[in-house]
């Protein structure tokens, strides 16, 4: 498959010095150092579940009247 990357120059020049001392190409050497930072990076975390939504005993869901009047009382 291709792609297209930019590089830092620095970064390149390194990475292409590494392939011909390795006696390999660059797109090999670029795999592989992409195949070694996988190696060594951490898992992905898990998704988190949202919240379960809270529910209030004894009474039906608010208003948005109410949800309005809450956001407000709180912000002042």
């Amino acid at each position: 498959m291709r792609i297209t990357l930019d590089l830092p120059v620095a970064l390149l020049q390194r990475i292409k010095l590494r392939a011909v001392h390795r006696k390999r190409k660059l797109k090999d050497e670029i795999a592989a150092l992409i195949e070694a930072g996988l190696a060594h990076a951490p898992a992905p975390e898990a998704p988190r579940k949202p919240p379960k939504p809270v529910r209030l005993r004894g009474r039906g869901p608010l208003t948005l009247r109410e949800i309005e009047s809450a956001i407000h009382a709180d912000h002042e």
